[in-house]
């Protein structure tokens, strides 16, 4: 019973939410990172195919570059003594070119969108981030 009624509950706060949502209204389903919604050109869909391909790979390669620093960190943690500015470093950098990745994406995607494309993309926007 109490199990239903959270389900009740987490329901409506779902739906008084949607109801509550911005002028942009979407009818269709989304999965993450689809671009369907915004109904590309063949021209369009062309330059965002690019887009993906050259983001894939760069992924690719600052997700390595991730993980050497994150095995940086762990070593830190390992030390006898724990160096502050040195872990602050690492961390900085991690989140420097996971923000770079995302800003050079974002900016050659926002090139190619109309501005109605681009209202419509902002809502997902934070499927874009890098992490």
């Amino acid at each position: 019973m109490t199990k239903l009624k959270i389900f009740v509950v987490l329901c409506s706060i779902f739906l008084s939410l949607s109801l509550f949502a911005d002028k942009y209204e979407y009818n269709g389903t989304h999965t993450y990172k689809n671009l369907d919604y915004l109904n590309l050109d063949k021209h369009q869909y062309e330059k965002i195919k690019e887009i993906l391909i050259d983001y894939r790979k760069a992924y690719a390669k600052y997700y390595k570059e991730k993980q050497k620093e994150e095995e940086k960190l762990q070593e830190l943690m390992r030390k006898e003594k724990f160096d502050k500015h040195e872990y602050k470093d690492i961390v900085e950098e991690i989140y420097e070119d996971a923000i770079s990745l995302e800003a050079k994406t974002l900016k050659k995607i926002h090139a190619i969108l109309t501005q109605e494309q681009r209202v419509k993309f902002s809502y997902y926007l934070q499927e874009w981030r890098v992490e």
